[in-house]
């Protein structure tokens, strides 16, 4: 079974893979592009290659097929109380369906797969009372791996909700960037914003933005990361490292060098519960593939 998707494309001539990619912002380009050589996408009723140029006016139509793939989020829990629990979002796991619909029908598949959300309604978790948005007080890139908070309860979402708006939560990643920083630790103050509707980026016009970096490792041109984002801002690590001229690995968006998948980890949050004050910490370390690039790095295959 399929889900069909119909897009007008407006503007000036872009190419097929990179409109579809920058619409379906949550799947990366490669997907995207193997998706338009399997015949899944067409352009005016015809397949096209990926460098297809389209032309205002033109209708792009995305053949979906279903998956039946089942993610169990007892095998990503990191710790469960009550109130919450903590998971280790996997690369490559959509967060939410895409559909700006998507509240209003959580449980549903998201084109190729399940989403985070859809796994959390299906499975049998203590306690969970099913608050809006499926519990969801923070996201994370498809492609970024890590801690993620889910409440169990609505007192809970609008109280830690509350703590990431007030910046009351420390969020801790780990990232390999592309070149060698000159610095080994610093702060930058960037506003970013999505401009003339295009992508988010470091802009003026944008909100303010705050991120820490350290360096941890140097090898081969490359540096190991880690972030702190004292700003939410949806790419904000990613665009405020692309600015800073050293791209995270695996960021073809930002113009990061070509990896498997982002090198991007959410590794640690920390915050006082709100209802007890008590000072919590959750961690995650890397996973294989993002410690096994950083050792091809070193070894100097990458």
């Amino acid at each position: 079974m399929q889900k069909k998707q119909t897009i007008i494309f407006e503007g000036k001539s872009k190419r097929l893979d990179i409109f579809v990619t920058e619409y379906c912002e949550n799947y990366p380009r490669n997907f995207i592009q193997n998706l338009i050589k399997g015949g899944a996408v067409s352009v005016n009723g015809k397949e096209r290659k990926p460098s297809w140029p389209l032309e205002d006016g033109d209708i792009v139509e995305i053949n979906w097929p279903q998956s039946s793939v089942s993610l169990n989020i007892k095998d990503i829990t990191v710790a469960e109380t009550k109130d919450f629990l903590v998971i280790n979002k996997p690369a490559g796991l959509l967060v939410h369906p895409q559909s700006s619909s998507w509240e209003e029908n959580p449980e549903v598949l998201d084109n190729m797969e399940e989403t985070l959300v859809s796994a959390l309604l299906k499975s049998k978790i203590k306690n969970f009372e099913n608050p809006p948005r499926a519990g969801l007080v923070h996201r994370l890139d498809r492609e970024t791996s890590g801690i993620m908070l889910i409440a169990k309860n609505e007192d809970f979402q609008q109280a830690a909700s509350a703590m990431f708006a007030e910046r009351e939560m420390s969020k801790t990643y780990n990232a390999i960037c592309c070149g060698n920083l000159p610095q080994d630790e610093g702060i930058i103050n960037v506003p970013i914003g999505r401009v003339s509707g295009g992508k988010i980026k470091a802009s003026p016009l944008g909100r303010e933005a705050i991120t820490e970096y350290k360096v941890k490792e140097r090898a081969n041109g490359f540096c190991f990361m880690e972030l702190r984002p004292k700003t939410g801002r949806t790419n904000q690590l990613r665009v405020h490292m692309s600015w800073l001229g050293y791209p995270v690995l695996g960021d073809w968006l930002y113009k990061g060098a070509q990896a498997p998948r982002l090198m991007l980890h959410a590794r640690k949050l920390e915050f006082a519960h709100p209802f007890t004050g008590k000072r919590l910490s959750f961690q995650a370390e890397p996973p294989k593939d993002f410690a096994g690039c950083w050792e091809k790095i070193k070894e100097g295959k990458i």
